[in-house]
């Protein structure tokens, strides 16, 4: 099941975030700082985006999952995970901090586990919703419109 890969991103995550604490603040002004705060501000935006659209229209019995219906507007209309893309968004941006190898290897494990998240996730949603999962994968693209 996709909770497996999607706690492993959360501990990578968890690991970026300890890795590149004390380089939050150094150098405030610096582009890579700025860009690294444009992404968390993005991260932050698509991620209530998503969660609002789920809550309203995905029927989860309970927080935003397990959905009972197919959400196909709002934000999903453009992308179809945009949950994970906000996390992915994230570890970008905490990267970003401090880039160095070891911070660069715990970005590419989450990375790694989100996108194993999200193509686990596919197979639970075509099990779940058919055919009609199966038209909206074929128009909407997984995480960047119009481009993966």
């Amino acid at each position: 099941r996709h909770e497996f890969w999607r706690i492993w991103g959360f501990v990578a995550l968890l690991g970026l975030v300890c890795r590149n604490a004390s380089a939050w603040f150094v150098e405030p002004l610096s582009v890579r700082q700025l860009v690294s705060w444009a992404l968390l501000i993005a991260s932050g935006v698509v991620a209530v985006a998503g969660a609002r659209q789920l809550r309203a229209q995905g029927s989860p019995a309970t927080g935003i999952e397990p959905t009972t219906a197919l959400v196909t507007e709002g934000i999903y209309a453009q992308v179809r995970h945009p949950l994970y893309l906000s996390l992915l968004l994230l570890a970008a941006g905490i990267w970003l901090k401090d880039v160095a190898w070891g911070a660069s290897g715990w970005a590419v494990a989450a990375a790694a586990a989100i996108l194993a998240t999200a193509w686990v996730e596919e197979g639970e949603l075509v099990a779940q919703f058919g055919e009609a999962y199966r038209a909206y994968r074929r128009r909407v693209r997984a995480f960047i419109p119009g481009v993966v």
